[in-house]
């Protein structure tokens, strides 16, 4: 009997837990990507708003003036409205009782809160906090220069996390259609890199001898390419991406051509290579057109080659941030090392 009563609460014991570990899935997150939902007051805002602008709220040509991240703030009451929210920054002093902090006690454990009021440049992060996909930061700060301290300390790594977490919802978006893994195997065939390609995407040219491929599609209207070289040793490998950039855009890409005036760029780790992101604005040579572009410049080993992926938008009267990330998306699944559809 006694091993009968042992059974028993072995069972329900694994019973218990299994029913306590089955937490329901959370909705997905919602709104819009390059939105960040903000909670802050007016005092708060003005001293952090321009550190959030280095980098979340990086202003572009495309050729209108857009941000990457665009910041909207609501009224502490409306938080519960919004919290599924993609994208949720709150901000607020420990010292000072107000709504917002009030809500930050609710949401936050007692020990948490003391350990980011005790460690020096401290604050919290969650992702899928309250949504799936969703990318929580709450900075909290003993008083204006506490909170400006904490933001520069960390920006990079609040950057990131919120790009993480962009990246994550936007490959589910751009391939909730389907993809074509013909094309992208026939890529990997022929040349020896993997791409996944979107549902709706056509191939314009394919050209080995100018070291092309060339897709596209339309409304809106955007190109991507694939162009790549063969590395000099003589040469900075900046100066070669540069050169390939200039060659893809002026030569191989046939009427498309770089407006130089607006031509940036910037270093940055994409996988386990050293690259350049390019971007600025593109104009035809024929017609009145033109638009936003981005580009990855990398030396692959591998295939000891010379990269350039590349993506152009033609959308008038249209927010283009979006599609560029989409295009960034995309790139962002190249790979050389084996042929691998999801």
């Amino acid at each position: 009997m006694r091993h009968m009563n042992r059974l028993w609460y072995i069972f329900f014991a694994a019973l218990l837990l299994v029913i306590l570990s089955c937490e329901k899935p959370k909705d997905p997150a919602i709104g819009y990507d390059h939105v960040i939902t903000v909670v802050c007051d007016d005092e708060n805002w003005m001293a952090c708003e321009p550190i959030l602008n280095e980098t979340l709220g990086k202003v572009f040509k495309t050729p209108r003036t857009e941000t990457l991240y665009s910041f909207q703030r609501i009224d502490p009451g409306d938080l519960p409205l919004n919290i599924k929210n993609k994208t949720l920054l709150i901000i607020s002093q420990l010292e000072v009782s107000s709504e917002i902090t009030g809500q930050v006690r609710s949401m936050l454990p007692d020990t948490t809160i003391t350990r980011i009021r005790e460690k020096r440049g401290a604050y919290y992060h969650r992702k899928d906090a309250y949504a799936q996909g969703q990318a929580l930061i709450i900075i909290l700060g003993k008083n204006y220069s506490d909170l400006q301290n904490r933001l520069k300390l960390n920006q990079d790594e609040i950057f990131k996390f919120v790009e993480r977490k962009m990246y994550e919802r936007n490959t589910a978006f751009v391939y909730r259609s389907g993809e074509q893994f013909e094309l992208a195997r026939k890529y990997f065939d022929q040349y020896g890199y993997y791409l996944r390609m979107m549902h709706d995407y056509v191939e314009i040219e394919n050209a080995p001898k100018k070291k092309l491929v060339w897709l596209g599609r339309d409304f809106p209207y955007r190109w991507l390419t694939v162009s790549w070289e063969t590395p000099d040793d003589s040469t900075e490998l900046e100066t070669q991406l540069t050169s390939l950039l200039k060659d893809t855009f002026g030569h191989r890409l046939g009427d498309v051509q770089l407006n130089e005036s607006y031509l940036q760029s910037e270093s940055f780790w994409f996988k386990e290579y050293s690259a350049i992101k390019y971007y600025g604005l593109w104009e035809s040579k024929k017609e009145v057109k033109g638009g936003p572009f981005i580009a990855y410049g990398f030396y692959e080993p591998v295939k000891d080659r010379l990269y350039l992926l590349s993506g152009i938008i033609h959308a008038p009267e249209k927010e283009k941030i979006p599609y560029l990330r989409q295009m960034e998306t995309i790139f962002r699944t190249f790979d050389t090392k084996a042929y691998k559809p999801k």
